[in-house]
């Protein structure tokens, strides 16, 4: 029995890691799409100004 919630419980830990990870990629790779576009937009601004 022990042996069972022991690997039950290495399943969620390796779940709740990968969930973490996942998080961040996803903050980090949102971030920088909002930067990439707001420099294209302000070269886009630029370009039809001049």
């Amino acid at each position: 029995m022990s042996e069972i919630k022991g690997q039950l419980l290495g399943m969620v830990l390796v779940l709740v890691l990968f969930s973490a990870v996942a998080a961040a990629m996803y903050a980090m790779f949102n971030r920088s799409t909002e930067n990439i576009s707001k420099r294209v937009d302000e070269e886009t601004s630029f370009v039809v100004s001049s």
